[in-house]
């Protein structure tokens, strides 16, 4: 991303501008992200064929819910901590669709 978020309400109008269309294509799925720490609270991200929005708030039916640390979350966006790691070291607890969560990364530019 070319600008680092520094809150949680702006790390998602950031990841929008991240998003790359055209690998999200034929996709409709929900993800719930459940953030801890200095920023708690609940947003929702939908990716519909090609778009992503996003608001604060619990999804319906989420085909993954993301648990981790707002800072955290925030260092994974910035490049200073490693996703895949976080996830290993149980920074980041993952329910539902696994498979959706790796192919997060891949659906924005960097």
């Amino acid at each position: 991303m070319a600008d680092q978020p520094t809150s949680i309400a702006d790390s998602f109008p950031a990841l929008q501008a991240a998003f790359q269309p055209d690998r999200a294509a034929g996709l409709d799925k929900t993800l719930q992200f459940d953030f801890s720490g200095r920023e708690p609270g609940t947003w929702t991200m939908h990716i519909h064929d090609s778009t992503m929005d996003y608001a604060q708030g619990a999804a319906q039916s989420p085909n993954a819910t993301i648990a981790v640390d707002s800072d955290d979350w925030l260092n994974i966006l910035g490049g200073a901590l490693d996703a895949v790691s976080a996830f290993m070291g149980g920074k980041i607890k993952i329910q539902g669709d696994m498979g959706l969560m790796m192919q997060f990364q891949n659906w924005f530019a960097r």
